[in-house]
């Protein structure tokens, strides 16, 4: 009979291949087992506030966003009503979220 040389001792060689398919086949079921799942908030609320980063205010989000293509105006220089119709227009081409958009424009309205 042909052995295999361990540190734990010797296996037979048949059970040298047994075991390695039995730990392929636990690793690939571990995989199958975690693979499609998302972990996030909803998965993992106790680390939810670790992985999310902090909400960022509107004037931050006027400074990243609208100065990109334009000169940094006043907030005061338009109306609330005014702001109000064109963060709405620029939200789509600035790609902004909803939340974005809200925050950019209390911002925008709460210079005034």
């Amino acid at each position: 009979m042909k052995y295999v040389r361990t540190q734990m001792g010797r296996l037979r060689a048949g059970h040298w291949v047994i075991a390695i398919i039995t730990l392929a086949t636990s690793l690939t079921m571990i995989g199958c087992d975690t693979a499609g799942k998302e972990e996030g908030p909803a998965t993992r609320p106790a680390l939810a506030g670790i992985f999310t980063p902090p909400a960022k205010t509107g004037s931050q989000l006027w400074a990243e966003n609208c100065t990109r293509c334009h000169y940094s105006r006043p907030p005061t220089q338009y109306s609330a009503q005014q702001w109000d119709v064109i963060v709405t227009h620029m939200r789509l081409r600035a790609d902004l979220t909803g939340q974005e958009t809200r925050e950019i424009t209390k911002f925008l309205q709460g210079s005034n």
